[in-house]
């Protein structure tokens, strides 16, 4: 049995990446799941002045948490067509205080939004700089129009299918 820790990249308290990755998480029944939720979390914005005295409490918190957990499950938003500054600003300090975080663990990579591209321009980003923190992408996940594609906490309609699809692939990379 593996443990996985899920979050979504967003500090928007009504977070639609933080419902997917709620619902995918009920979805693996046999994994130890953590859902972590980070949208409060106030991370001053990473400076190579703080370097290498300053460490907010969270993301030591998030470091721990990332070497106790053998998989993740990360859904991002998109903003302006790119990564949010939220989850971006993390990655940066991840990155400054551990070479290669992730440590080649299993990833699975999700995102959606309002719109019909579902995220798609900011996951394309995230595919190319994850792995330079040693992340392992082994499955993706898109939703679309996210309003008309969720319902009831739930991934419902066409995409539901993908969906399952890209958890099996996941939890193959267990």
């Amino acid at each position: 049995m593996s443990k996985i820790l899920a979050f979504a990249g967003s500090n928007n308290s009504k977070s639609i990446n933080h419902q997917l990755v709620k619902y995918v998480s009920s979805l693996i029944k046999d994994h130890e799941l953590t859902v972590l939720d980070i949208r409060a979390w106030n991370v001053p914005m990473y400076s190579i002045d703080m370097d290498p005295d300053e460490i907010p409490e969270q993301i030591t918190t998030l470091m721990n948490l990332i070497k106790e957990h053998d998989a993740f499950i990360i859904s991002s938003p998109e903003h302006n067509g790119s990564t949010p500054a939220f989850l971006k600003n993390i990655l940066d300090w991840l990155s400054r205080r551990s070479e290669g975080i992730f440590v080649r663990k299993p990833v699975f990579l999700m995102s959606t939004s309002p719109g019909k591209g579902g995220g798609a321009n900011n996951m394309k980003q995230l595919i190319h700089s994850l792995p330079y923190q040693h992340a392992s992408i082994a499955s993706t996940f898109s939703l679309p129009s996210f309003y008309d594609n969720f319902k009831d906490g739930a991934v419902i309609g066409e995409h539901l299918g993908e969906l399952h699809e890209s958890v099996a692939e996941f939890k193959e990379a267990l």
